[in-house]
């Protein structure tokens, strides 16, 4: 049974950032969760309706490719290949780095993966393949205390998912080369100014942003009166909110705790909008254990939603304005 001698699994909070410090300690350099989540431009925003998903209304705190960007931003030695499904190439690949005695990240959709047992689908999860048997790969999971066990082909699956809000194709990160923690540090300037314009300026207009934060306070309130699923939508809003590895707050209190060890006075706001996040996800919680939409619960949510947005208004004009 191969495994990568030295590899040591810690626990973390989010994936990415979990999965980005594990493999940069495998090469020697130590870092933060908290500032590989920052140094990828990790705190974002997207909200999207997909009428045929489940749920239907689907969001997310954190950008979309956290560990490419790190790459970029940092010029870490992090190459990303990505494969066609079906052709066998993205196994044989991760298996070939493994047999050199090199970890790799993996992106996947977590619904694919057997320690997850098909709850819901949520890709771009990163995990890091520290070892496989003949059935089985060895998986460095955040908060997971031991690596986890999931069949190949279900792993194929997971890394070769479809899903509208973020399709896979069979990525996979490795360190090619030397990583410099100085060169780690000079780069906060640029990744805090990247995550602010991916808010401000928001790439996907309406979908992502401030813009996607402002139709998530204008629309939350009604779900039960335009969503069947108002229930899961709700129960799924708190799991994003909370917990699925956002470290509280929907990544804002990691991002403030990047920001405090970089030295930015913005750790503060930051901080307050997460406070704001977890207040609206407590209110989703609630109202997702009604059998019947609560209209009192749901004018809640309304106006935490509608905080969450001034917050997050706040927060982003005072990093894009330093």
């Amino acid at each position: 049974m191969p495994f990568v001698p030295g590899y040591v699994h810690t626990p973390g909070h989010h994936c990415g950032s979990t999965a980005l410090r594990n493999l940069l300690a495998f090469h020697g350099t130590e870092i933060s969760e908290e500032m590989a989540f920052g140094l990828g431009a990790g705190a974002c925003f997207y909200y999207v309706t997909i009428e045929d998903a489940s749920p239907t209304r689907w969001f997310n705190g954190r950008t979309a490719r956290l560990e490419e960007s790190f790459g970029e931003l940092t010029g870490a030695a992090l190459g990303l290949r990505t494969f066609e499904p079906g052709d066998g190439d993205a196994w044989e690949a991760a298996r070939d780095e493994v047999d050199a005695g090199r970890p790799v990240l993996l992106l996947t959709d977590l619904y694919h993966l057997d320690h997850y047992g098909n709850s819901a689908h949520f890709p771009g999860h990163a995990v890091v393949l520290a070892g496989y048997d003949e059935e089985h790969a060895h998986l460095s999971d955040t908060g997971f205390e031991q690596l986890q066990l999931t069949r190949i082909e279900n792993l194929d699956r997971a890394r070769h998912s479809a899903h509208p809000a973020y399709p896979l194709a069979g990525h996979m990160f490795s360190v090619t080369g030397e990583v410099s923690p100085e060169r780690l540090r000079a780069a906060i300037p640029a990744a805090i100014e990247r995550a602010a314009k991916a808010m401000v300026e928001p790439e996907l207009r309406g979908f992502s942003g401030l813009d996607a934060v402002r139709r998530l306070a204008a629309e939350a309130g009604s779900w039960p009166e335009v969503a069947e699923d108002w229930q899961w939508c709700a129960r799924f809003g708190y799991q994003v909110i909370e917990r699925r590895g956002t470290g509280g707050g929907a990544f804002r209190l990691m991002y403030a705790r990047f920001l405090e060890q970089a030295g930015r006075p913005e750790a503060a706001p930051a901080a307050r909008a997460a406070a704001a996040w977890t207040e609206l996800a407590e209110a989703f919680r609630a109202a997702s254990e009604r059998e019947e939409p609560e209209p009192g619960l749901w004018r809640e949510i309304d106006t935490l939603a509608n905080q969450v947005a001034a917050a997050e208004e706040r927060l982003w004009a005072e990093l894009d304005n330093p």
